[in-house]
């Protein structure tokens, strides 16, 4: 009785003697395959008296590329946010979602007004998709597939946006023309993406407890800012330019005003930094920042009409199971951009050897 078997060659299925030199001549005769190797590249399966080997036990395989599109739409809420990223259009990554959802048997992901919100089946996936990307990074650096700091991840603020020239410059100082994804947000969706495994490092603005594990930070004093010609009357209302998510320099600011009992309204609102520093220049209003971002036309206000807003902490994050040592010449380049100072070897932790 002739048996059925399986060559299977990197997971895939082909019939008997379709990959010479090896020839199969029957089930019985196997000895007859010729070997030039010290290892065959596939495994013999006899179908009807052996399970699946245990590399092949399901017959789909899923596209890390759809996998990195889903944990892009959800970390930043956006599919067009997400296009952006992978320099898509927006068709393609909701191209990318269908044929995920079909390989997964049932909607991922579900669109509300106040954002993209994620099904059962969907935080099921996204546990699975981080843990697979991170083991898909880690073997591509671990076999020398790609230098170390080829293809990082960065993220910086928004408000931070105005030093982009400065950190691809180090970046390619350092890896000749290697590639640097840049992710623009604000800090707290910067702080996310990097735990999440989203991104691998970040520039970021926090308070001191969420700098726990940060390679670097110091702190910076945050300043009032406002246009030359703007005139803040000491009796008025301070006009107030500040981000709808309430990020901390905001928070800072009303925490302050409401301290001194002034008076404030907020009279210009936008998430992105520029937006909001543009405002600030056009003499909408003023707006807190940190004194290291100052740059003309903008003058600190510093007449005492406005109360003191304290400090705040900056700092570089990474992911915790990348290799932190890797990226030393990268965190440099950011500590001396933003900074404003050429970092030491004790400003990085011990944890970089």
């Amino acid at each position: 009785m002739r048996k059925t078997i399986f060559c299977v060659i990197l997971g895939r299925i082909a019939p008997e003697g379709c990959y010479p030199p090896y020839t199969i001549v029957n089930a019985e005769n196997r000895c007859a395959m010729p070997r030039t190797r010290s290892r065959p590249p596939f495994a013999v399966h006899d179908g009807e008296h052996q399970t699946k080997p245990k590399f092949w036990q399901v017959e789909v395989n899923i596209p890390t590329e759809l996998l990195r599109t889903f944990v892009a739409v959800y970390e930043l809420g956006s599919f067009t946010k997400a296009a952006h990223l992978f320099d898509l259009t927006q068709p393609a990554v909701s191209a990318h979602m269908r044929k995920l959802e079909i390989i997964l048997g049932g909607d991922l992901i579900e669109k509300k007004s106040s954002g993209i919100n994620l099904t059962t089946r969907g935080e099921q996936a996204l546990k699975s998709a981080r843990r697979l990307l991170a083991i898909n990074d880690e073997l591509i650096l671990a076999c020398g597939t790609q230098h170390p700091l080829q293809g990082i991840r960065l993220g910086i603020p928004n408000i931070s946006a105005a030093a982009l020239r400065m950190i691809i410059g180090a970046f390619r100082r350092e890896t000749g023309h290697g590639r640097i994804k840049i992710c623009c947000d604000h800090s707290i969706g910067l702080l996310e993406s990097v735990r999440s495994g989203y991104l691998d490092l970040a520039f970021v603005f926090a308070d001191k407890a969420d700098m726990g594990n940060a390679v670097a930070s110091w702190s910076e004093d945050l300043v009032w800012v406002r246009a030359p010609d703007l005139v803040l009357e000491p009796s008025g209302a301070v006009p107030l330019i500040s981000s709808p998510n309430w990020l901390l320099p905001d928070r800072r600011a009303t925490e302050a005003l409401d301290r001194a009992k002034q008076p404030y309204e907020i009279v210009f609102s936008a998430f992105d930094g520029s937006s909001r520093l543009a405002a600030v220049g056009a003499a909408v209003g003023c707006m807190v920042i940190p004194r290291s971002h100052v740059s003309p036309p903008l003058v600190i206000e510093d007449s005492g009409i406005l109360p003191d807003v304290g400090t705040i902490t900056a700092g570089i994050i990474t992911r915790e199971d990348i290799d932190a040592g890797a990226l030393r010449p990268l965190i440099a380049a950011l500590k001396a951009t933003f900074g404003r100072t050429p970092i030491s070897e004790e400003g990085i932790r011990s944890i970089m050897p």
